[in-house]
């Protein structure tokens, strides 16, 4: 289905994408600022139980070093960031929200907390007046957010000293701007995490909280009513998504909990809908599947963010009817498909044309993927791996299921959204004795080609059986639009730790995980080629992978039953090697 764009909204991002991209040219260092403005601020000295940072980047930035998808800036020991040329915008981003506070918190070494005053002191040197691009309402309310929730491990220790009353009432003066430009944030995340700082900054404030606390918690309430929905996924369908979203509530909540103040109920309802779906979202080697723009993220945060979240008598569940997908678990084996349609609008800016995809992962790790993606990967590749055939998917006539906005002057102020949706989708789910069967289908094909799209599964209870069917047939009451024939491929891309060897026959390929199991993958079309392919689910650059392609061509006018336009696939556990 078509999603047309209303002219006041292509003005509006237009006058929004210019602002930005003054704001970007014209960033340059504002004047040292003097904030000795009335009584300094008092803040609560508490501290959340929920910090998540890295002890190895810590290392590495008491020495100087700053790395950001695969970017490096050295300014030594006792230098700064702030008024060197730094290696793109995107890092600047990254240095601005200081998101690398939490690493810094969570070190031992007692020069940490030192190092991480003297790099606040100094931006603010630089940047704390006003700055059009540092002040940007989505890197500002990264920035605060980050600097509330670090406040009592590292930005208290010289509590009585000016720099200390500098660092607050640039806070004081930060928060106001936020409150400001709140409804200027981006749509999603960034506005959930805007209204969770503003939040943070009335709990931090011992006085007067100058109503920061109500309005944030009023506004947060309003962004968990969007975009938490009713089975605990995120409107973005992004499982990453979902765990970020836990991770802001679970910051916000303990502060609360410390400073003595009971958070809404729609908070604590919506940790309660999250914390199960962080292990659902979860493959068998205990990382994130990736789909809609999810990389597999990091274990220790997960496993970090499931201990801090509140223990559920949730029964596990193997549907998210509101997120759109199915996990199919047995002895070890996970499968997990995409059953979901496209996002609402704005939320659809990082959405894949994936409906139907899946993808396998095993106890020895993953097996099938999905070409996948996480935001230290290039940005040059972000178009390419939300398409369909970079999926472990059915493509036709060299079609995505969905489209995008064309790249060009709508696309570069609204957003990569998508123009044709993938979908609508539909899922039958029946458990039986013998193992789980799953009947899915979707329309994306269905208004320029004349075809939809069914795909079966079947998992054993033993999970050493995996079978599939893929078909295109013409709905009912449709008319076919031609009876001519389409070509089409199936492609399952497996993960670079696999690999894969083709039969003479070309039927079928013996896949070995670690050099350890091995599995047999089969199937009645054909004949199977071996291509490569490229996996951005982990990591800062694309790593090679292989994949195996089925290609056919479907007829126009077939209810999908017939040879041409149906074929059945397996993968078969072999036993393992001794």
């Amino acid at each position: 289905m078509s999603r047309r764009i209303p002219l006041s909204q292509l003005l509006k991002a237009s006058a929004v994408y210019q602002y930005r991209r003054w704001a970007v040219e014209l960033g340059s260092p504002a004047r040292a600022v003097n904030m000795n403005t009335g009584k300094p601020a008092v803040f609560h000295d508490i501290r959340p139980s929920f910090i998540y940072g890295d002890k190895k980047s810590a290392e590495a930035m008491l020495k100087g070093h700053f790395e950001y998808a695969g970017q490096k800036l050295d300014v030594g020991a006792q230098g700064d960031p702030w008024t060197v040329t730094v290696p793109s915008t995107r890092f600047a981003s990254w240095l601005h929200g200081f998101e690398w506070l939490d690493d810094l918190a969570i070190s031992k070494d007692k020069n940490a907390a030192i190092r991480a005053r003297s790099l606040v002191d100094k931006w603010i040197a630089v940047y704390g007046k006003w700055n059009p691009f540092s002040w940007e309402p989505d890197i500002l309310a990264e920035r605060l957010y980050h600097w509330l929730s670090v406040w009592s491990p590292l930005l208290t220790g010289d509590n009585l000293s000016d720099d200390a009353q500098l660092r607050r009432s640039s806070v004081m003066r930060q928060l106001k701007r936020l409150r400001k430009t709140y409804k200027r944030t981006s749509p999603g995340l960034p506005r959930l995490k805007a209204a969770a700082a503003i939040a943070m900054g009335g709990a931090r404030l011992k006085e007067k909280s100058d109503g920061f606390l109500g309005r944030g918690l009023d506004w947060l309430d309003d962004e968990i009513s969007l975009q938490i929905l009713p089975d605990g996924g995120h409107v973005s369908r992004a499982p990453g998504q979902a765990v970020e979203a836990l991770q802001i509530l679970l910051t916000l909540d303990s502060l609360l909990q410390a400073r003595g103040v009971e958070g809404s109920r729609a908070m604590s309802r919506a940790i309660d809908r999250l914390a199960p779906v962080i292990p659902f979202f979860t493959a068998a080697d205990g990382a994130l599947f990736s789909f809609n723009g999810t990389g597999e993220g990091e274990k220790a945060r997960l496993k970090a963010i499931r201990k801090a979240a509140p223990e559920t008598t949730a029964k596990p569940f193997g549907y998210c009817p509101h997120t759109g997908y199915q996990r199919i678990e047995a002895e070890g084996t996970v499968l997990m498909v995409d059953t979901g349609s496209t996002p609402p609008r704005p939320f659809d800016e990082q959405a894949h044309l994936s409906p139907l995809a899946f993808e396998l992962s095993t106890e020895l790790g993953r097996l099938v993927v999905n070409c996948g993606w996480n935001e230290l990967q290039p940005q040059s590749f972000r178009r390419a791996v939300r398409a369909t055939a970079a999926h472990s998917n059915l493509t036709l006539d060299n079609h995505s299921s969905g489209r995008l906005l064309k790249e060009g002057w709508a696309s570069k102020r609204l957003g990569e959204v998508v123009d044709v949706e993938a979908g609508p989708v539909t899922a039958t789910r029946k458990e039986q004795v013998s193992g789980t069967w799953l009947e899915t289908s979707h329309d994306g094909y269905r208004h320029e080609l004349g075809l939809s799209h069914r795909r079966r599964f079947y998992m054993s209870v033993e999970g050493d059986d995996i079978r599939g069917e893929d078909s295109l047939y013409v709905p009912l009451g449709s008319v076919p639009v031609s009876n001519s024939e389409k070509p089409f491929q199936i492609r399952f891309h497996f993960h670079p730790d696999v690999r894969v060897s083709l039969s003479q026959d070309q039927q079928s390929a013996l896949l070995v995980q670690g050099g350890k199991a091995g599995w047999r993958f089969r199937t009645d079309g054909g004949p199977l080629s071996l291509e490569n392919s490229v996996y951005l689910g982990a990591g800062h650059k694309p790593v090679k992978c292989q994949q195996i392609v089925i290609a056919g061509s479907a007829f126009c006018d077939s209810d999908g039953e017939t040879r041409s336009n149906r074929v059945r696939w397996s993968f078969r556990k072999l036993e393992a090697r001794k």
